[in-house]
């Protein structure tokens, strides 16, 4: 059950990247608008989902809109929302998810160094080959047309990294994630005046916005939580290199999104480096 709970949640990962990147595509959705429906729709679903799992318990787990970490939270996923579905306007779904990728296990390796720890060098090694990739991946004529998007995507990987560097070592998690969908959904209304409030009448990206929020993001971040400790902190973290290459299938298979030599030995390289860091980190842990 917890294999098939997996698989689930890592396809749900994935979708984020193809929904987002259909809704803007096929029919040039406003990012805006996505942003907003994404987060009010995860907040909505998560709200309920964090009520149920309460009334089971008897408990009251839930972050006070007065504390600050409830908007701290929620400032690092709204960035990273609103950063990600800018991005995907020009960027193709796997090229989009492996940018975001590489940078936040970039991000998160220099957190550990920032915070005193020395990394070996076969953990050095890994971040240089993951850059080395992310840098082949950005070359001229690799298929990435528009380096703002891929700013904006670099942008939105900061954002998470800041939401998960918060969010370590939660001891109510599921609360955590509903309290920053909350508070990210009260700041996407900042966007409200750069939105196109016309497109809300069409109804399939509105649909595939609703899906990303409540379905991909909403359960798919619950069901991550529930498969959290069957996987382990290091497998959990090996499991999710599937993520950005489950992308990069979803939008060829459904978007018919071309992919290049060069961007598959690029993508490779982003994994492998990855890999060798989270083994070598395992080895000295």
């Amino acid at each position: 059950m917890m294999v098939i709970q997996t698989a689930f949640v890592l396809l749900a990962f994935a979708a984020n990247s193809l929904l987002c990147r259909w809704a803007l595509r096929e029919y040039n959705f406003d990012p805006e608008n996505f942003t907003m429906i994404r987060l009010v729709s995860g907040a909505v679903v998560l709200s309920l989902l964090l009520w149920f799992q309460n009334a089971r318990a008897a408990t009251h787990n839930r972050v006070s809109i007065k504390a600050p970490r409830f908007w701290f939270l929620g400032l690092g996923l709204f960035v990273y929302a609103a950063a990600f579905s800018m991005a995907y306007v020009s960027l193709d779904t796997g090229v989009g998810a492996f940018v975001l990728f590489a940078t936040v296990q970039i991000g998160l390796q220099l957190v550990n160094i920032w915070r005193g720890e020395h990394p070996g060098r076969w953990q050095v090694a890994g971040m240089l080959v993951s850059i080395s990739g992310l840098a082949l991946l950005l070359l001229p004529g690799s298929a990435v047309y528009s380096w703002w998007a891929v700013l904006l995507m670099v942008v939105s990987a900061v954002g998470w990294t800041s939401f998960v560097v918060l969010g370590q070592g939660s001891s109510t998690p599921l609360a955590d994630v509903q309290a920053a969908f909350v508070a990210a959904s009260i700041l996407s209304m900042l966007l409200l005046p750069f939105a196109a409030v016309a497109e809300l009448l069409d109804w399939q990206p509105l649909l595939l916005a609703i899906l990303s929020g409540a379905v991909a993001s909403g359960v798919g971040y619950f069901g991550w939580y529930q498969v959290l400790p069957w996987l382990g902190i290091h497998r959990a973290a090996q499991v999710q290199l599937l993520v950005p290459g489950l992308a990069v299938l979803m939008g060829a298979l459904v978007l018919s999104e071309h992919l290049t030599l060069l961007m598959l030995l690029a993508m490779a390289m982003i994994v492998a480096g990855v890999l060798i860091a989270i083994r070598a980190r395992q080895a000295t842990a």
